[in-house]
This record gives C-alpha cells, sequence and structure tokens, in this order.
C-alpha cells in the first residue's frame, strides 16, 4: 500500500499523512465538516451552557428535514338502513400542536436513528440511559438561530477538548467517539437555538453513527479502556476503507492502541508535521507491545494541520499483523 513506508529500529513503521487524513479527519469531523451544519450548540460542563456569539461570516445553512403528515381515518359503517333517520351531528375533531422536546441537558440519552445522525439533526424526547439509545449529551451550547462556520468549529473543537471529562480520556483510543447534533426544524422554528454534543459508540472507527447500546458512558475511559470498548479490526485499515470494528476476542490482524500521545491543549499552535510525526513515532513505538506483544509491528496516525484545527490534539498508534494470519484472540 503506497501509504506505507519506514522501518525503524527493526520495527515495520506505517505513517503517512495521507492514511492520517483520510481516517483521523473522518473519525473526528473536519473543520470543513462541521461547518456546513447550521444550528448548533454544546458545552461540557453540567447544567449553565455556553454561549457563543454569533459573528459576522457567511451563514451555514442546515439540511432540511421532511415533515411527515400522519392521517387518520375513521371507520364507516356500511350497512344500509331502511329507514332514514335524523343525521347525528359529528364533533369537528380539534388538532392539537405537537409537543415539542426542550432542550437538552448534559447527561440526558437519546435513540436517534441513523437518519438523525446523516442530517445531525434530532428532535426527540430523551429517554433513560439504562434503556435502549444510540447517543449521549456530554456538551450543550447556546448558538444563534442561524450559526455560522466558525460558530460550529467552536463548538466542535471544544467538544473535543470536554470529551475526555466526561468520558474519562480522549476519544481515539477506543470505540467510542463524539458528534454534532442541532435541533430539529420544528424545534428552531419554535426558538431553540443550541447544538448539543453526544458520546456514541461506534460500529467503525471513522463512524459518527452511535450503534444501539443501553448503559450511561460517563466515566466509562476513567480507569482505562474496557475491553469491550478495545477497538480490534479483521482486516487492517486502508486509507480508502471504513476501518469497521470487530470483538477482540476474535482473530484480527489489527488492534487500535488504549493510549495516545497528547501533543497540545486546544489554544496551542501547531507543532508541525516534522515534530508532530517524530513525537508520535517514538510515543507509539514505546508503548505498542505493552498491549499487544505479540507483534513487532505497528504504525499511527499523527494530526495534520488540518485535523488540529478541527480539534484533535492525539496521536493514534495500532498494533499490526502483517503476515495476514492474525493476531490472536485476547
Amino acid at each position: 500500500m503506497s501509504h506505507r513506508r519506514g522501518i525503524i529500529g527493526g520495527v515495520k513503521t506505517l505513517v503517512g499523512s495521507c492514511a492520517l487524513s483520510a481516517l483521523l479527519l473522518t473519525s473526528c469531523a473536519s473543520a470543513e465538516d462541521v461547518a456546513q451544519i447550521s444550528s448548533e450548540d454544546t458545552s461540557s460542563a453540567p447544567d449553565p451552557t455556553e454561549t457563543i456569539e454569533p459573528t459576522a461570516s457567511t451563514e451555514a445553512t442546515a439540511p432540511t428535514e421532511p415533515s411527515q403528515t400522519i392521517e387518520s381515518t375513521a371507520p364507516t359503517d356500511s350497512t344500509p338502513t331502511a329507514v332514514s333517520t335524523p343525521a347525528t351531528p359529528t364533533q369537528t375533531p380539534t388538532t392539537q400542536e405537537a409537543q415539542l422536546a426542550g432542550k437538552p441537558k448534559v447527561g440526558d440519552c437519546y435513540d436517534i436513528t441513523k437518519r438523525q445522525f446523516r442530517q445531525q439533526r434530532d428532535g426527540s424526547f430523551p429517554v433513560r440511559c439504562s434503556r435502549r439509545h444510540t447517543g449521549e449529551t456530554f456538551a450543550v451550547f447556546n448558538v444563534s438561530s442561524s450559526p455560522t462556520g466558525s460558530q460550529t468549529d467552536k463548538v466542535w473543537r471544544t467538544c473535543h477538548a470536554r470529551f475526555p471529562a466526561y468520558v474519562g480520556d480522549a476519544a481515539t483510543l477506543s470505540k467510542l467517539g463524539l458528534t454534532l447534533i442541532l435541533p430539529s426544524n420544528a424545534q428552531t422554528s419554535a426558538g431553540q437555538k443550541w447544538i448539543r454534543c453526544d458520546v456514541i459508540q461506534k460500529a467503525s472507527y471513522n463512524s459518527r453513527v452511535g450503534v444501539p447500546r443501553t448503559g450511561s458512558l460517563k466515566n466509562t475511559l476513567r480507569g482505562g479502556v474496557p475491553r469491550e470498548f478495545r477497538g480490534c479490526v479483521t482486516r487492517w485499515p486502508k486509507v480508502d476503507q471504513a476501518v469497521h470494528f470487530t470483538p477482540c476476542g476474535r482473530r484480527h490482524q489489527a488492534e487500535l492502541i488504549p493510549d495516545s500521545l497528547f501533543l497540545g491543549p486546544p489554544e496551542a499552535t501547531y507543532p508541525g508535521v516534522a515534530t508532530a510525526k517524530t513525537r508520535s513515532q517514538q510515543f507509539c513505538e514505546s508503548v505498542f507491545q505493552d498491549y499487544v506483544p505479540e507483534t513487532n509491528n505497528y504504525y499511527y496516525y499523527y494530526p495534520t494541520k488540518a485535523s488540529w484545527k478541527s480539534g484533535s490534539h492525539n496521536t493514534t498508534c495500532w498494533a499490526l499483523d502483517t503476515r495476514g494470519d492474525g493476531l490472536p484472540p485476547s
């Protein structure tokens, strides 16, 4: 594969800005992706929500949400009557406005559909986290009714920074990730102006769609990455393919190391490609066999300038089986 290169200390090291930007950016959403979203808001602090002031730039447009009309039909009596009787007065049905879910709160869980994840809009009511759900809110921000690209970028960066405070560690070391969710069109029309950020359990490394689960994810990674959230893949990742997770209890060719290098806080400037690569390589080489001693091979993703801007400041390390017979179940 064209993105593999380099042998360092007898250890095959697979590095590539192409692989990095393709997988890392899609896994955490690039600034360009986020800028296409409108009316969003997130904050990781409990109830007091932050307000991001609107800026005088081009407004982002949100995908429209098709409205559904449900018609109800009353059963008719088809039995003929021989005698005409006075017509019974009928009552004109009164229509009631559909009740809208209110502004989300930190700790709310939602059973979001794949379509809603793709549109990044959800107007559903929260459910108990002990029941089936696909997203859990860890941040909520107040925004303008039509947030600008710079606003959504700021929200995304802030959510990345706050993810560890809620979940326990970075969004780059496990099956857990994050996504931004906006109000539905009906909620926006009713004056709701927020963006929420949800932690999700992913089916693939670069996904922003949550899989159904039960139980809260708060503090899940605080003591390390539990086995159920370790990221293993049957076929080792390629640049142009989704990296689908498989249970680590099966043979697999690549395993996401549940440890990463944090290269700088949100306000830090990008350290440059050379520094990011060197530090990432040194870190991954020093830790990967602590977690997967069965292989001498690894590769890593380091932040590019673009992914750094979107809030991803962590190196991702993978242990790799290059022979094709797979790493043993663990």
